[in-house]
Order: structure tokens, then sequence, then C-alpha cells
């Protein structure tokens, strides 16, 4: 086997494709140099089997529309990380692949640059053409998107991954690498691995709280704990942002009422008059005027203020800018949306994290509120919890100022913003039942996608076979049997596989985009499933062996007690140091403490209060998260010392990227790289021996 080296003049780049954003740059930084959003608008194409985007994506949607002035057209907002599993992965119902027999097989002529029929896996390719060629200064000189761009003289790669990303996934990224982008080596490192590795650690117990979920990893000795690792799809940064959302369409209806409607309808009539003035100024000829079978003028109906509906929800500022308040196609009226709360929530004013015993303001769902506890709630209009009226500190505290898009001004309670953040904390009935329903329904998300694959293969194997009793040349079912490139084989039986079928002028045979497909689709089916295979309950009903793959990762706990079933799934030596050490990382942890605004008094907006920051204590996620945990661990042990580690605010977002900076520009590193050659002689199975 051999080795890469890197050398003195050449930085490698660390590469981590997230739900949210994407963050790509140079191995020794302490910062991506490319970081950009991984929600995109593209084209999907029209029967077409080499692409499935009929146009490049397009990144700036959020303040105005994609496709001319008024309108999106038929772009449609994608994202290569699927939200339900967290892996750069498309069910079929997202593909537009062509199922012909005729474009079924390759032939050897076929060119290799073929796009991949996978939705994810085509937005990768795209999202390392932009970052290569416009944010790292890679391109040739004119700044332009070119596929045909030669980087084997350029940078190494290394590429972060989830902790439970299929081997078959792995090995189609390697070849996308190889085959695709022409790199010199490669390397996979997983996310909670670089974690550890970011704050100075091997052994921990990594909490990732990302943007469409909570991932948490035990990591020992660098190597991931495969059956500790679970993930929570309900505590996201994505819920917190739906939560924030609701909490001011709230105080859009309670706090602004009649006063609101007028202001907005006498504004829309403004615009409208203006709109009409500038028309008039560039058609100054008259318009013949429509008369009736009467002979009678017809007046023509125009767009009026009075019959402008004002929406009784938080615009965001494209829809405000409108004349008549009409909203966009509902992917991206809906992700404007978000996007305001998400501002609302970064500069403090929509989320803290209360202290360890907090108990929600807000009453469950049937609950009456008391007198005591509508006394409290002032102008607030939510039903208060009566067992919050006298414990919770927080409903009189001084309230926050904000001014919305359209010229409201409401104030924010400090214990709506922990009401928020409670998601993550909570233990009562309306986060438990919260937490639940999402678990529920990602269960029944991943049981479509299994039923979607099945039928995919179904129909991929009759095609097969249509294709074959023709006669047809290229990789049949047989030849590509004896060697399936994304079987759980080991390396060097995966080698003959990558050369299947017949050599013609010394070319090699290369699959189709429905054939890789279709194999990826049977590869990945097993991990897909909720339920163990047959035989693998034991005598109580539970689960005799964790590391068998299926999807055995969903829970419906909280973070810290997810913490807790992780460290307990791990052998009983292992248990107190992987509590000893706790890191918490992700973009959902950046969220900061209340006590920096309790007790100050409400004099302006625009990010301080008072003169005082509306950011609290950075360390307050970590610190509650550590209360809660050693309340759970301390009920039976006593002994057992927890220790929870984090970044400070401004590192929490990167921290993955960050620990592969470091081991990237390692010099003790640089033999364990993927090089050009290793993939040439052993096959892309090779990863998951080098990359574990």
């Amino acid at each position: 086997m051999t080795t890469y080296t890197v050398g003195n003049d050449v930085q490698a780049l660390v590469a981590d494709i997230g739900s949210y954003s994407t963050k790509i740059g140079y191995a020794g930084d302490d910062h991506p140099q490319a970081l950009y959003n991984s929600t995109t608008a593209a084209v999907k194409a029209q029967n077409q089997s080499s692409s499935n985007f009929a146009k490049p994506p397009k990144r700036d949607f959020t303040l105005r529309c994609v496709d001319g002035a008024n309108g999106d057209g038929d772009y449609d907002l994608v994202n290569p990380v699927d939200p339900v599993t967290g892996w750069l992965f498309s069910p079929p119902s997202k593909n537009s692949v062509n199922n012909d027999t005729s474009s079924s097989l390759s032939s050897n002529e076929q060119s290799t640059t073929t796009a991949d029929a996978w939705e994810s896996h085509e937005l990768v390719n795209s999202y390392l053409q932009h970052a290569f060629q416009h944010s790292m200064g890679l391109s040739r000189g004119n700044g332009e998107m070119d596929t045909s761009v030669d980087y084997s003289h350029h940078h190494p790669l290394l590429m972060l991954d989830k902790s439970h990303t299929p081997p078959a996934l792995r090995q189609r990224l390697l070849e996308i690498m190889f085959e695709t982008h022409n790199l010199p080596s490669v390397f996979f490192l997983r996310d909670a691995i670089a974690a550890c590795y970011a704050v100075g650690r091997t052994t921990a117990t990594v909490v990732d709280v990302g943007y469409s979920g909570t991932m948490v990893t035990p990591v020992y000795e660098g190597f991931v704990e495969r059956s500790g690792v679970l993930r929570n799809n309900a505590c996201g940064a994505r819920n917190i942002e739906e939560r924030v959302l609701e909490m001011m369409d709230g105080l859009v209806v309670s706090q602004g009422g009649r006063k609101r409607k007028e202001r907005m309808r006498r504004r829309a009539k403004e615009k409208l008059e203006l709109q009409q003035q500038q028309q008039s100024a560039v058609e100054p000829s008259p318009k013949k005027s429509k008369r009736d079978d009467k002979g009678h003028f017809i007046k023509e109906k125009g767009i009026t203020a009075s019959a402008i509906t004002i929406p009784d929800y938080l615009m965001p500022l494209y829809q405000v800018r409108r004349a008549s308040y009409n909203p966009r196609k509902d992917p991206f009226h809906a992700w404007s949306r978000l996007a305001l709360a998400r501002e609302i929530k970064e500069c403090g004013l929509g989320v803290a994290v209360g202290p360890m015993g907090y108990v929600s303001s807000s009453a469950a769902p049937g609950e009456d509120a008391s007198a005591d506890a509508a006394a409290a709630a002032g102008e607030g209009g939510a039903v208060i919890n009566p067992a919050a009226a006298s414990t919770n500190m927080f409903l009189t505290a001084a309230k926050l100022p904000y001014t919305l898009p359209d010229g409201t001004n409401v104030e924010i309670s400090t214990a709506s913003r922990c009401d928020v953040v409670e998601l993550y904390f909570g233990t009562d009935e309306q986060n438990s039942l919260y937490r639940d329903n999402v678990f529920d329904e990602t269960v029944q998300k991943l049981e479509e996608y299994s039923k979607e694959v099945e039928d995919f293969i179904a129909e991929g194997e009759d095609d097969e076979d249509e294709t074959n009793e023709g006669g047809s040349k290229g990789i049949t079912s047989s030849s590509a049997a004896k060697g399936d490139p994304y079987s759980n084989t080991s390396y060097r039986g995966e080698k003959s596989s990558r050369y299947a079928g017949s050599r013609r002028n010394n070319k090699k045979t290369h699959y189709s985009p429905n054939v890789i497909s279709t194999k990826l689709y049977s590869a990945c089916l097993p991990y897909l499933r909720t339920e163990p295979p047959n035989g693998l309950l034991n005598e109580g009903g539970n689960v005799s062996n964790m590391n068998d793959n299926y999807f055995h990762f969903l829970t419906s706990a909280s973070p810290a007690q997810m913490v807790c079933d992780a460290v307990y799934r791990c052998d009983r030596d292992q248990q107190a140091k992987l509590l000893g050490d706790v890191v918490v990382c992700g973009g959902g942890a950046c969220i900061t403490g209340a006590s920096g605004v309790v007790g100050s008094s409400a004099l302006g907006g625009g990010g301080t209060v008072g003169g005082t920051s509306l950011l609290g204590d950075e360390q307050a996620f970590p610190d509650r998260l550590r209360e809660e945990v050693e309340a759970i661990v301390h009920k039976h042990t006593m002994g057992w010392r927890v220790k929870v580690t984090s970044p400070n605010i401004s590192e929490r977002a990167i921290c993955s990227w960050l620990g592969g900076s470091i081991l990237g520009s390692l010099g003790t590193f640089q033999d364990m790289w993927i090089s050009k050659q290793d993939y040439e002689e052993y096959g892309a199975a090779i990863v998951n021996r080098k990359c574990p």
C-alpha cells in the first residue's frame, strides 16, 4: 500500500457538508475560507437521466425572488443532507431518474463524467466545485464553473461524515472524489472524532446539536463506539426556529392588533398610488376606454388598499416590501420566515437558557391558567402554567423590545425565550409530547423510505431482466452480480467488481447512473429499516447485538438522557471515562443564558438592553447540560464525575471542522491518506478499512 505525502508547500482541504451550512477551508487555519448555506434553489430536470437539475443552483433567494422580479418560476429548495437520516442520501422520490431499459446499462464508450443519479451526490459535486473554483481560488482564472479542470496537482481533501453513515455511501463518495474531481488523495473522518480533536480529547461523549437534530456519539481512544450512537430529530436548531416563529406569530396577533393593520393598509395605499404614477409616467398615451353592450363605459378594477388582506403572522422583509403583501411559493416563503426567526434567535432576543429546575411558563394543552398566572402574563396573551406563576422569576423580568420588518413594535418576555429552549431540557408533558410526536413521524418517514427503496430495486431488477432478454451489451445483471461495488465484502474482494464486464480498447467499463443508484439503494436498504432483522431479539425482547445493520439510533429522549443512554450502551470499563468528558458542539448549541438581561430596563433595540448585551453567559448551555446529566447519573452512581467541555460560542458551530483542520495539518497524519493509487489497486471499499 502506497503512502501519500502532502509536502510543505501544499495544504490539505477540509470539507464539512452539514444540514445547514457547508464549510470548506485549508488545514491548519482557524476558520473555514468557504462558508455558505447548504440549502439552495435549483430547477429539477424533466426526463433527463444525465442530471437531476436543468439549471445550476442559486443561493441568493431569501430576500428576493430567484426567477425574475416577482416570481420563483420552477425553482425549488434542495439540500444534499437528508433531514430524516442525516446522511448524504436521496430517496427515490427525489431523484428524476430515467428508468428506460435503453439507458439502464452502460457501454465502454460512455464518458466517465456522467452525473450521478442521486440528487444528494450531484449537489455534493456542485458544492465542491463552487468552493474549489470560486471561494478557494482554484479556478483557471476566469471564475467560471468548469468541470474539466484538473485538480490532480492541487490539494488532498479531508471529508467529514456522520458516525452512522452506511459504508456504501462512503464508498460512493470516495468514487466521486477520485473519478469526478480527480483529487490526489482523500480521507474520511467522523465528525464526532474531529470534535474531540478540536478540544484536545481522544475519549469523550460528543453532543452535536445540529440543524436537523441532535447526535450523541461516544468516542473511545479515537474510535467511535457505534453501539452508543443516538439521534433525536426533535432537538434541532430548525425546531427551535419553528418555536420562535410560533412565539412571534402570537406576539403579532396579541400586540399588533388593529393599529398594525390600519398602518399597513395606509402603507399599501401609498405604494399603489406610487406605482400608478410611475406607470402613467412611462405610458403617457391614454388608453381606449372599454364599453359594454349598452355603450356604457366600463371602469377597470385595480387592486385597492381596502381589498388587501393583512396577514396575521410574522412577515419577512420581502413580503413587507410588496404593495399587496402576497407571499411567494411555499418553500421560499417558509424559508424566509425561518431566516427571520434565525436572526431573532441569533441576536439573543428569541431564545435563552433557563437555570436548572426551570418550570415552563406555557401551560400544557387543555390546562387552565390560574388567576395569579393570568395576572403575571400581562399582555402576552399566552396561557401560563399555574405551577410557574409563583416559581418562575422570569415572568416578572423586563421585556425586550423588537421592531418587526413591518414596523410593529413588540415586547418579548424572558419567560417566553426560556420556554423555547426547554425543548432541549424540559421533562414536562408538553415538551415530552412534542419529542414523541417527532419520533413517530421520523419512524414513519423511514418506513416510507424503505418501501420506496424496495419498489425501486424491484423495478430495476425487472428492467435488467428485460434488457438481458434483448441481448444488450454492457454490464449485465449476471456480470455485475460477480462483484457488487457497494456490498459489505472485503476491500480485496471488491477490487474485481470495479472492472466487471468486458474491456474494449483498454477502457474500463463504467456503471451507468441507474445501475449505481440501484446498487447503492440495495446496500443502504438494511440501514433504513427501523426494526432489527429476524432472530436478533432475545427472550426478554431486547436486541442482542446493537452493532447490527439497521437504524437503531433513533430516540425521543432529551439530550441529557441521550448522553446517559449512549454511555450505558458501551462497556462498563468505558463508562466512567466517557462521562468524565462530554463535548458539546454544533450551531444549535450556540444559545446563551438569560441572566445577562434579568432585571435590566428595556431602553431600546439594536442588540442591547439598557447598555447590557442581550447575549448572556456563553457557557449556559453546556452548564445546564452538565447539571441535567449529573441529576440523572447521581441517582444511582454518586461517585461519578461529569465534566462538560465546549469551545467558545464563536467556534462551537465549526467545532468539527476545526478538529479536521488540526488533524490535517499534523505531520504524523500524512501516511493516513487514501491515495489515487490505493483506490485504483484496492477499490472504493478501502475507505472502510483506512477510515474507520
